[in-house]
């Protein structure tokens, strides 16, 4: 009996001790879900204020008038206008109407700084491409963003602009040539206020001063329905 009540005893002692001792299981780390924040229906005072200016801006384009200026009988007479627009602190961008067609090429020598200048120069390259055999016509460009420039001619091809160009350049000129845009529609310039509503009639009246042949249509900016364009 002695012996049993020794091996009961050192029994229980290894089965404490294997309890004590023994690994736990192993337990994964909590991990906490990221929550999206609540949306309190606050705002910063910055955020509204922006939100309403952004707003006031979409108003007032929505609203903005701009204008459709037509016709006009050449392209430098639309981009003069279009000068003329942009002085006064209008928008203005050219507006061809139609279906497109191959442009024209012109060639030219820039305009100059008064008119005895450029015909004092006209004589002088009259002279200069008489004496080098070359048939090339001349004329004096009197109005529009090229008054005061010598033309060389216009051509329906840029290869032969280009002829011209390096004749007329071999002669001591500085030439450039221009391709000017063609449609067969009509030629006419959209016109937009930047920082009014609607175009002033007392603009409208400077603008088309020298210009009879002009009409205007107004008409929301947004459902304006365009056709080809150029810068």
């Amino acid at each position: 009996m002695r012996y049993i009540a020794v091996f009961l005893l050192l029994a229980n002692l290894a089965y404490f001790g294997w309890n004590q001792y023994r690994p736990g299981p192993l337990v994964a780390p909590l991990v906490h879900e990221q929550r999206p924040l609540l949306n309190t229906g606050l705002m910063l005072i910055s955020e509204f204020d922006a939100q309403v200016a952004a707003q006031q801006r979409i108003n007032e384009e929505a609203s903005r008038l701009c204008a459709i200026v037509g016709s006009f009988p050449t392209v430098d007479e639309a981009k003069s206008f279009i000068a003329a627009s942009a002085d006064r602190g209008l928008g203005a961008r050219l507006n061809m109407t139609g279906e497109l067609i191959p442009p024209q090429y012109r060639v030219y020598l820039p305009p100059l700084t008064s008119r005895s200048i450029a015909t004092i120069t006209l004589d002088g390259l009259s002279e200069r491409i008489a004496g080098a055999g070359l048939q090339i016509e001349t004329y004096l460009i009197t109005r529009g963003l090229l008054e005061n420039a010598i033309a060389l001619g216009l051509f329906a091809r840029s290869n032969n602009a280009a002829v011209v160009r390096n004749q007329v350049v071999a002669l001591g000129y500085r030439v450039e040539i221009e391709e000017i845009p063609q449609s067969t529609g009509e030629i006419q310039v959209q016109l937009t206020p930047l920082d009014s509503a609607q175009i002033d009639n007392v603009e409208w009246l400077d603008l088309a001063a020298d210009r009879p042949y002009l009409s205007r249509t107004e008409i929301l900016c947004e459902t304006i329905a365009q056709g080809p364009q150029f810068p």
